[in-house]
């Protein structure tokens, strides 16, 4: 197949505005010239890509599928090409985080300390968010960035994954950890959850298993786990990082889970519509490079 790659870009676009005068104005072309390009685009896949209704157009399965697959190489491949040219050190306005509750307690203070070296005259702002409100707090809130587990972004919304975690139990350092999924099950357990958010990985592990689980307490924050793990005697599932930090407590311990999770999936999100600003491009770069040097000088945990 013989592809243009501004094709693709000409189709990014139009998937953003999901309206080809929009998409023309955004890339400086008329919209003639968008429609040609969508023209020659629909030959090439063999899909129609768009129908037209009262508001403008609505794509079809295999164009949200194309751009699902398309739109972040393109954006890495924008970031790779165009210079930098924001200046970090004279922005002023205030930079707007949404942070899952895990991603506040692990990053928040390093990443803040370095922004605030970097670029000392912004103040940084952080707000809670999770993987269930965070499409609809970037929104609401004016977030710049938000970084949570999440799933694929909706149309009109960007991510990039940050980096996998594998899931643990965190339980007493004086308990003995289930070496089998009845084991696991028979202890008293605790559950992040938000809203009403059921059924959890471990209820669906453990299901899988032919067992079933007694949740003592939930909560919505991970912050109340550690002195829950100690008073009830109870264990909880974790993503690794945020296990291992709770138990420098030498009350708490680390453990392999009998059963298997699905690993929990870090992404950094935020609006399409900011993709091309400089500052935006300069402030992704920035966050997910500092993030990952944070995991990797992460000290190593002894894990039972």
């Amino acid at each position: 197949m013989d592809l243009d790659l501004n094709l693709l870009i000409v189709f990014d676009a139009v998937m953003t505005e999901r309206n080809l005068r929009k998409a023309g104005e955004r890339l400086g072309r008329s919209q003639p010239s968008v429609s040609q390009s969508m023209a020659r685009l629909r030959d090439l896949v063999g899909d129609q890509l768009f129908e037209r209704n009262a508001q403008g157009i609505t794509p079809t399965a295999r164009a949200e599928v194309l751009w699902k697959d398309i739109r972040d190489p393109l954006a890495q491949l924008r970031e790779a090409l165009v210079p930098s040219e924001f200046d970090p050190n004279a922005q002023t306005r205030e930079i707007v985080f949404g942070l899952s509750d895990d991603a506040r307690i692990l990053f928040w203070p390093k990443l803040a300390k370095s922004l605030n070296e970097t670029a000392p005259q912004a103040t940084l702002r952080a707000i809670d968010t999770n993987h269930i409100s965070v499409w609809r707090d970037i929104e609401a809130a004016g977030m710049d960035l938000a970084v949570t587990v999440a799933g694929q972004p909706p149309p009109g919304f960007g991510a990039r994954v940050l980096y996998q975690d594998d899931f643990a139990l965190m339980l007493r350092g004086d308990a003995k950890p289930p070496k089998t999924p009845r084991d696991y099950s028979s202890r008293r357990h605790l559950a992040v959850v938000f809203a009403d958010e059921r059924p959890a990985f471990a209820d669906e592990a453990l299901a899988a298993a032919g067992e079933e689980r007694r949740v003592v307490a939930r909560v919505s924050r991970f912050d109340a786990l550690p002195g829950l793990v100690k008073e009830l005697d109870a264990v909880v599932a974790l993503p690794r990082l945020i296990a291992d930090h709770f138990a420098t407590d030498r009350d708490l311990a680390v453990c392999a889970l009998p059963v298997a999770f699905p690993p929990a999936v870090i992404r950094m999100c935020w609006r399409q519509k900011s993709r091309a600003d400089l500052k935006h491009q300069w402030l992704r770069r920035y966050v997910s490079d500092t993030l990952e040097r944070i995991i990797e000088e992460a000290p190593p945990r002894r894990r039972r």
